[in-house]
């Protein structure tokens, strides 16, 4: 609109008078999440998953403190999560995380194939409860599509519900001033307004068990534990429901407190895909910046398998590695770093090139890391912290290298040459796909029982 012209200013005040009169859902709040003053709890209405399977909707009220974390930004999932609890009474002792957050979704209900709440239910129907508890992978206890009441009528919670009374009058606005024409016709206008637009549909998941994120572990070994359980479930509900993850990564990966040991919890299955599907043998980018595969970043045609996965696992470890895995290693070595760019203000900290830059970028970077064995070692081994566990992670990551860009099922050659081979598709065949992830299993099952052993001899070295 044009507030130098009379219409426009018409349409400017009418704006801003609309905007008394709307409802809190139309400026934005959410009349499914309730604070309590006095109690200082929010009340989350979560939809009732056994209610939702008959057919009917009904909701299950969860009480929590304020979220353990909030979205980063505006765009995108705006992912929330709460640790939250059924009884109001045991609000500081939950047992279950509420994940609230808004994919992307269909038009058409029924075409909607990522649908995290019905992968998890299909994943316990094919493994069972016991054993997804035993194996260490979220289970959705209730969840569904947030919904509310408007004019009598439950609706579902979607940006299509929350932008179309908007867009709707704005679009009136655009029709009647002449700076539409500053666009081409009416047509184009309304195609320049709402081309981008993406549906996004508002879900919320209750999930148990109830972890805690990776930078509480105190030490590397218990990382090593932790990793080697979340492969062995990644693993499992691969070959038992067919579903491979795609988003391996430090804050999907949670630990859970088993007497006392800890165990590896494998959660957000919003990118995982059936293998059946023909989706999997599309080019797509999915994952989180530093921890994806080099096939995946270079959007390669070649098709994506477990091993991506296991790539990300590779540079998980790495991460971590250089980082630090507990919160207090992280934050001293981001100090390190803080201190060098004062000195330096054009200092480049190590990995920095896997998390900025273009996608094609970072898989280049990655490449020149992991070409060989002395790249490997300059580039990334001689940045990891100090101490003994340390060098157990490295030892890790220099086995899980191997594993995926030397092994000898890939044939005599250099994992990146430009060689006629393709060594990603290479990998792929039968024979090389089998070996390298037996190999990988029985890799974190040895690092496991090393780790644990490592663990004994330090506690009882303490009596």
């Amino acid at each position: 609109m044009d507030i130098t012209d009379s219409a426009g200013r018409a349409a400017y005040i009418s704006f801003i008078v609309s905007l008394y009169y709307c409802t809190d859902y139309e400026l934005g709040y959410d009349p499914t999440v309730v604070w309590n003053p006095d109690k200082k709890y929010w009340v989350i209405k979560c939809p009732d998953s056994t209610a939702a399977k008959d057919g009917e909707m009904r909701v299950v009220n969860y009480y929590a403190r304020p979220p353990i974390f909030e979205a980063e930004r505006l765009f995108g999932q705006h992912t929330r999560g709460f640790s939250a609890s059924l009884d109001p009474n045991l609000v500081d002792k939950p047992d279950t995380f509420i994940k609230d957050s808004w994919p992307h979704a269909s038009a058409d209900p029924q075409s909607t194939s990522r649908n995290e709440l019905d992968i998890l239910w299909d994943i316990e129907e094919q493994i069972g409860k016991d054993k997804m508890d035993i194996l260490g992978v979220i289970r959705a206890t209730n969840g569904g599509t947030v919904c509310f009441s408007k004019a009598g009528n439950l609706v579902n919670d979607n940006t299509s519900a929350m932008l179309d009374p908007v867009l709707g009058g704005f679009k009136i606005a655009l029709s009647q001033t002449p700076a539409v024409s500053t666009i081409g016709n009416w047509a184009s206008a309304e195609e320049h307004l709402t081309r981008n637009i993406l549906l996004r549909v508002h879900r919320r998941l209750a999930l148990q068990p109830l972890g805690r994120p990776l930078h509480t572990l105190e030490s590397p070994y218990e990382l090593i534990i932790v990793l080697a359980d979340v492969m062995v479930a990644h693993s499992t509900i691969l070959t038992t429901s067919g579903y491979l993850h795609r988003d391996i990564s430090p804050n999907n990966i949670m630990v859970v407190d088993d007497g006392e040991r800890v165990r590896g919890l494998l959660i957000d299955f919003d990118y995982a895909v059936k293998t059946s599907e023909a989706r999997i043998a599309l080019a797509e980018r999915t994952g989180t910046l530093p921890f994806m595969s080099i096939c995946n970043l270079q959007n390669s045609k070649v098709q994506r398998s477990e091993l991506d996965d296991w790539e990300s696992l590779l540079y998980v470890v790495c991460w971590l590695g250089v980082h630090g895995v507990s919160q207090d290693e992280q934050v001293a070595y981001q100090q390190e770093i803080d201190a060098a760019r004062k000195v330096d203000k054009y200092y480049s900290p190590p990995l920095i090139e896997w998390e900025s830059g273009s996608f094609n970028n970072v898989a280049r970077a990655k490449k020149n890391d992991l070409e060989d064995d002395e790249g490997f070692n300059d580039c990334v081994l001689q940045y990891f912290q100090d101490g003994a566990a340390y060098d157990e992670l490295k030892d890790m990551a220099r086995s899980l290298r191997f594993a995926l860009f030397a092994n000898p099922e890939l044939g005599h050659f250099k994992r990146f040459s430009v060689k006629k081979v393709n060594p990603f598709e290479k990998r792929l065949e039968p024979k090389a796909r089998k070996y390298i992830n037996v190999d990988l299993l029985a890799l974190m099952s040895e690092c496991k029982e090393a780790a644990i052993a490592a663990l004994h001899e330090m506690s009882t070295s303490d009596f």
